[in-house]
C-alpha cells in the first residue's frame, strides 16, 4: 500500500504572488488597486460614448457588423469592470472574466483587422 505525504507547511502561489513577494509588495487578494478600478470606469463610460457616437469602426450601416463593434466593445468594458469592483478577486468568476476580455480584445482587434481588409481590397477594385 503506498503512503501518502502530506505537506502542511507548503504553500503554492503562482507567478505574480511570487514576483510580487520577492520585492516587497503586499499582495492584498480581496481587492483590486483603486488606480485600475479608475481605469476600469473610465473604459465603461468610453464605451458607453462609443455606443452612442454616430463614428463607429464599423458603421452601423452595415448589418450585424456594425453593430458588433459596439457590442464587443461594451462588453468588454463590463467584465473588466466586473473583474475590477468584485471583493473576491481569487474566484473563479473574476479570472473567467479576466479570459473572456482578452478574448473579446483580441476579436475586436482581428474584426478591425478583418474590415480594415475588406475595404482596402474593394478600394483597390474600384479604383482600377
Amino acid at each position: 500500500m503506498a503512503q501518502e505525504k502530506v505537506y502542511d507547511d507548503v504553500e503554492v502561489h503562482d507567478m505574480n504572488d511570487m514576483h510580487q513577494t520577492r520585492r516587497g509588495v503586499k499582495v492584498d487578494e480581496d481587492e483590486s488597486p483603486v488606480v485600475w478600478k479608475a481605469l476600469s470606469i473610465l473604459l465603461a463610460m468610453a464605451a458607453i460614448i462609443y455606443d452612442l457616437s454616430p463614428i463607429d469602426a464599423v458603421p452601423d450601416a452595415i448589418p450585424f457588423f456594425g453593430w458588433l463593434d459596439d457590442v464587443g466593445f461594451t462588453l468588454m468594458a463590463a467584465l473588466n469592470a466586473y473583474q475590477h469592483f468584485s471583493k473576491d478577486q481569487t474566484s473563479i468568476y473574476v479570472r473567467l472574466a479576466k479570459y473572456v476580455k482578452w478574448m473579446m480584445v483580441a476579436l475586436i482587434i482581428l474584426a478591425g483587422i478583418v474590415v480594415g481588409g475588406l475595404i482596402t481590397a474593394l478600394i483597390a477594385l474600384l479604383t482600377r
